[in-house]
């Protein structure tokens, strides 16, 4: 059962796989730009509660390490 008292915040069960895989799915469909929008606005209303939330940080940090190409030379130093 919840708990009725305002300050404490409801406790969320831990996400399994199929969980984080459709919020992945989610977020490829929705887009960086709306993510990025989304959770700075309001993450609860319109992603979901906090592990949503760390893996929506989690998603934004990969796919700006995709967007920023590693230079020659280091793709040529770690081949060594």
């Amino acid at each position: 059962m919840r708990s009725m008292d305002p300050m404490k915040p409801p406790t969320n069960p831990p996400m399994n796989a199929t969980d984080r895989q459709r919020t992945l799915d989610y977020f490829e469909r929705l887009g960086r730009d709306k993510v990025r929008l989304y959770s700075a606005i309001d993450c609860d209303r319109y992603l979901g509660g906090w592990q949503v939330r760390e893996l929506a940080d989690q998603w934004l940090d990969e796919k700006a390490a995709e967007e920023n190409p590693v230079p020659l030379w280091r793709r040529i130093v770690r081949r060594r």
